[in-house]
């Protein structure tokens, strides 16, 4: 190392003033820092989630900061909520549309500083396409940085027409704004949508499915019971929407109904002693089918009546006369899995009520009390 040489005596006289000066004289005055220096050394990177670059498209248009080259301009990139994938984040999606006959080649990019040191060296994104037909790689779905491909679509798709996650490093390009492009060309290819796209340190964006939707209290003959779907004496009408309904009480034909039954339905219990008379009335838009279990884990052995007589639209009735005290389950639903919407369930239960010992008010108990 080179050091610069200095007379001694000045050394010493300038230490001998240091030390006699007061302390507020040793302060120097502030000196200014330019931002690049300020940046390293403060190393202000942040979390991860302030350096998040992300496009859910969710405007409902390509960004205006994204740039586009046109080919075709019938069958190019733009945004929608209603491509047949669907999106994957929020309502929208980019995607392009294919041309049987003239030829594509659409491009959509944007710009992004890469800082590996504060976390963004990855590319992350959700892409849908065509594998495994005829016509999937008559176009090519590509990635460009900085206008060379990187990556392609066909060499990476595991599913047909199902958002896959996929990532690039780009670590490569540390320190640099590049221009991110992606590509389709070709001619007579199929349907490509592209969803969350985002640079960051790796994680991308996370897809959490949204939970099923909830099916309704009554879907099923226990659930009935524990939320108090029942039949009580006299006048009764209920309104129903049996679209979220499942087909627990499938039936092959001939069923007590006259037909088979695979709709989707919904279930009311009464209990009933033996004579009591119950009349029932369905009423709604569908073809319909309405039966009475004894015993709802064998639907097809336990079923005592059913109705199944008319066609769309028209009402079912159902008359029934209990052979035995016990508890009764009242199906109501469409014929098949295409009979679904609002119904109404109506009718009179002639009967005065049954008296359930306080111990037996579960469904699992009272369902042994009446096989």
């Amino acid at each position: 190392m080179r050091i610069k040489s200095m007379p001694i005596a000045l050394a010493i006289v300038a230490l001998v003033a240091i030390i006699a000066m007061p302390a507020l004289a040793q302060e120097k005055p502030a000196k200014k820092m330019d931002i690049q220096t300020f940046l390293a050394t403060n190393q202000l990177h942040g979390p991860s989630l302030t350096r998040d670059y992300f496009e859910g498209f969710e405007s409902g248009a390509l960004p205006l900061t994204w740039a586009q080259t046109i080919t075709n301009i019938e069958r190019t990139w733009d945004v929608s909520d209603g491509t047949s994938t669907g999106s994957l984040e929020g309502d929208y999606c980019a995607f392009v549309g294919y041309d049987l006959t003239v030829y594509q080649d659409e491009t959509i990019s944007f710009d992004q500083y890469v800082d590996v040191a504060g976390g963004e060296y990855v590319l992350s994104f959700f892409m849908a396409g065509a594998k495994d037909t005829d016509w999937d790689f008559n176009v090519a779905e590509t990635v460009e940085i900085n206008g060379t491909q990187v990556w392609d679509f066909d060499s990476n798709v595991t599913a047909h027409m199902t958002y896959e996650k996929y990532f690039i490093d780009l670590s490569a390009y540390d320190g640099q704004t590049i221009t991110i492009t992606f590509r389709y060309a070709g001619v007579d290819g199929d349907l490509h949508v592209l969803d969350a796209v985002m640079v960051d340190d790796g994680t991308g964006y996370e897809y959490i499915p949204p939970p099923p939707p909830e099916v309704p209290d009554n879907d099923t003959c226990e659930m009935a019971f524990d939320n108090g779907f029942e039949i009580m004496p006299g006048a009764f009408s209920f309104s129903a929407d049996n679209t979220l309904a499942n087909n627990d009480y499938n039936m092959a034909y001939p069923s007590c109904t006259g037909y088979s039954f695979s709709g989707l339905d919904l279930v009311w219990y009464v209990c009933l002693d033996q004579g009591d008379i119950l009349d029932v009335t369905m009423t709604c838009g569908f073809d319909n089918a309405i039966f009475i279990l004894s015993d709802c884990a064998d639907p097809e052995s336990s079923c005592v009546v059913g109705a199944d007589a008319t066609t769309s639209g028209v009402e079912e009735i159902l008359g029934f006369v209990a052979p035995a005290d016990g508890m009764y389950y009242v199906v109501a639903g469409g014929y098949s899995s295409s009979g679904v919407g609002t119904f109404t369930l109506s009718g009179t239960n002639y009967g005065d009520g049954c008296i359930v010992a306080t111990e037996s008010t579960s469904f699992d108990s009272l369902k042994s009390m009446y096989r």
